[in-house]
């Protein structure tokens, strides 16, 4: 189990870098329209602009949300309880200190320590899908929104 959620972890950063890139290419698309200079969103009227600016938020949105799920994620907060991930020795300022905890913990915190990274790294994907799920709906809304105003 905990090589499948390492697995996962690479699948999820991996389409989450896709739609980052996708969204990117497809929004940096109209934003430089807009540094064209040739429209603005001020020429729709009423209703087309509202629809305009609220699809400008949702892309946003949805950049955000896949940049967040690109995000790089680890806790260091919890050392104390052992050393159960790179997270956990990169809290040690010393060589001597890390080498001091490892050498003093026993043999059976081993199956302590799958069950902690299973346990984080679970959480890690499930969160980074959670983002990523995010990103699709609000790339739609605004997709639909930019479409509909400039059709009305």
């Amino acid at each position: 189990m905990l090589a499948e959620a390492r697995a996962e972890v690479g699948t999820a950063d991996a389409k989450a870098s896709i739609l980052l890139a996708a969204l990117g290419v497809g929004f940096g698309a109209l934003i430089a329209g807009l540094l064209a200079g040739d429209w603005e969103p001020a020429d729709l009227e009423g209703l087309a602009e509202a629809l305009w600016w609220i699809g400008a938020g949702f892309a946003t949105a949805s950049i955000v949300c896949a940049a967040l799920a690109v995000w790089p994620r680890y806790v260091r907060s919890d050392a104390s309880n052992g050393v159960h991930y790179w997270g956990h020795a990169a809290t040690y300022k010393r060589l001597e200190d890390l080498a001091c905890v490892l050498d003093s913990s026993s043999h059976e915190d081993g199956r302590q320590r799958t069950r902690h990274q299973l346990w984080a790294l679970s959480k890690i994907v499930s969160r980074k899908y959670t983002f990523v799920r995010s990103a699709i709906v609000t790339a739609g809304v605004a997709s639909a929104a930019l479409f509909i105003s400039v059709q009305i």
